[in-house]
């Protein structure tokens, strides 16, 4: 134990990290981390040894977006860094505050010794809002600043590169906490012009994204929503801001052709758009002038995402929920959609996502269906990258905000299992499942070592149909030849139980369901192959 009068830089570092909230560090480590991953520890950061840098990341990625606190990544120098790169990426394009602090040679060996050395900092930057070589001189200051970047709305990655023998050296200064912010509000000029035109619109639409779920947004979204009476769709991370089954909603938007060609009818017959936190990050490329410049448009968020994608209108920034509360209706809204257009896009979508009949197989539409059947308000769900990611954004109604993780800014295959056990180890009680197809089962499965060494009882669900789905539908579509997406894939039942897992492998509706009900009521550590078929996806997307 590091006496308090002698603190390392690598002890003010950790000390400042756990002022801001951090819980969790993940890596893997090398020499040139150690007294990086000890100072975690001792400052009652919990490391989680991983089983590749990339799903680290995620793993601490996915931390950020249920607990809304800095996590951080420890990756070693070279190869380690250079690995987790994906991960990283991840974080930047998923707005997750992830601390990256990468190991680095000593500094006697700075400029002369060139065996797995590169320079870590050009490689960070492009996908870190601040990636720069420590000052030892000011560690905890520099560290804290580092913090305020990455908890800056949009919320991002930042990385600072220690040299090993700088971690070891004594600090000069202390750790420092978090600043005391106040609520950001509007004036009453610009909340009196916002209150005109939602008070004028008959045809009022919310257009939700994930910044609606940032801090405590999400009670005073739907209080907003509800007061305006705002039919809404919400991006596929907004998914539960309000819930599901809520009369106002109308769906998911953002990566299914088909699904947005339907939804994009409501947003061409609407008089007023009402953006709320909502990023075109998540959003594919029909959305760019998915409306003109003169629509009437509000956006409200908490900074700007700094995007021309499309036309914002009249725009708000600060305190997000607190924007919203001035912004309450003092009468009656006077919003009144025609039921039939609204009745009308929930019917087209419900058919296009609809299971279809398949023989030796589950139609992966019913699949989901039986998941979001038994899915609890309590439950935490991941999906990994694919034609069922996005068929599953539109059949499993998530019923609170953050319920569904998943990568939707860069898309990184090999999210859901490492997100699934970063979300049991923050919440130990709850029921996890994640979902995810063969190939990206394929890139993730060492976790499940993680998994079964901390007793985490998480589910999985593979839908194996021996393919890259997704990509052999683009083929297709383009008129091309089906090349490079299919493969053999292994038993993933049985390989589960190599793992210490339970393994089981179904071919057909009835078995998946009584083995997700199996699983369920376990509470051990579950494989669910699923063997699908993908003919439906052709029509879904």
């Amino acid at each position: 134990m590091v006496n308090p009068e002698d603190h390392s830089v690598a002890d003010v570092i950790a000390q400042t990290l756990q002022r801001h909230g951090a819980r969790f560090a993940f890596g893997i480590p090398g020499n040139d981390v150690l007294e990086s991953v000890r100072a975690c520890a001792e400052a009652g950061i919990e490391f989680v040894l991983a089983k590749a840098e990339p799903s680290a990341a995620f793993m601490a990625d996915a931390v950020y977006q249920l607990t809304g606190a800095p996590a951080v990544l420890i990756p070693a120098l070279g190869p380690g860094i250079a690995n987790a790169i994906s991960g990283i990426a991840g974080a930047w394009m998923e707005r997750s505050a992830v601390v990256v602090l990468c190991g680095e040679m000593a500094t006697r060996n700075l400029g002369v010794y060139n065996h797995q050395v590169f320079d870590h900092v050009a490689l960070c930057r492009p996908v870190t809002k601040y990636a720069e070589q420590l000052n030892p001189r000011r560690a905890a200051q520099q560290m804290a600043k580092a913090l305020d970047i990455a908890l800056a709305w949009p919320a991002g990655p930042v990385m600072l590169n220690i040299p090993s023998d700088v971690s070891k050296s004594k600090a000069v200064d202390t750790a420092q906490g978090p600043r005391d912010q106040l609520p950001a509000c509007l004036c009453v000029a610009a909340a009196g012009q916002l209150h005109g035109m939602l008070a004028a619109a008959t045809k009022p639409l919310a257009l939700i994204g994930r910044g609606a779920i940032h801090l405590d947004a999400a009670s005073a979204v739907a209080s907003f929503v509800h007061a305006w009476r705002l039919p809404f769709f919400a991006t596929y991370k907004a998914k539960g801001v309000i819930d599901e089954y809520d009369a106002l909603c109308l769906g998911s938007i953002g990566l299914s052709p088909v699904v947005d060609a339907i939804n994009l009818r409501a947003v061409a017959e609407a008089d007023l758009l009402v953006l709320i936190g909502f990023d075109p990050i998540e959003l594919r490329d029909a959305w760019v002038d998915a409306w003109p410049a003169g629509k009437a448009c509000i956006t409200l968020d908490w900074a700007p995402t700094n995007d021309r994608v499309f036309p914002r209108g009249r725009e708000a920034y600060g305190t997000l929920g607190a924007i919203l509360q001035q912004l309450a209706p003092v009468g009656e809204s006077a919003a009144d959609w025609p039921a039939e257009s609204l009745t009308a896009i929930r019917r087209d979508v419900d058919h296009v996502v609809r299971p279809r009949a398949t023989a030796g197989a589950i139609s992966p539409a019913a699949l989901f269906r039986a998941v979001d059947q038994r899915n609890r308000p309590d439950w935490i769900m991941t999906v990994d990258v694919g034609a069922h990611r996005i068929l599953a954004n539109h059949v499993l109604r998530c019923r609170v905000p953050g319920q569904l993780l998943q990568s939707n800014g860069l898309g990184c295959m090999g999210y859901a299992v490492p997100a699934a056990i970063a979300a049991q180890l923050v919440h130990p009680e709850r029921t996890v499942v994640a979902m995810l197809g063969d190939g990206c089962m394929l890139m993730t499965q060492g976790e499940l070592a993680v998994a079964a060494e901390r007793g985490v009882p998480l589910i999985i669900i593979v839908l194996n149909d021996a393919k890259l789905s997704l990509i052999a539908l683009k083929q297709d579509k383009m008129g091309m030849r089906s090349r490079g997406v299919a493969f053999q894939p292994p038993d993933f039942a049985r390989i589960a139980q190599g793992f210490g897992a339970h393994g089981v492998r179904v071919d057909s509706l009835t078995e998946f369901e009584a083995a997700f009900d199996a699983a369920l009521g376990a509470r051990r550590l579950t494989v669910i192959e699923a063997v699908v078929d993908p003919a439906e996806y052709w029509e879904q997307m």
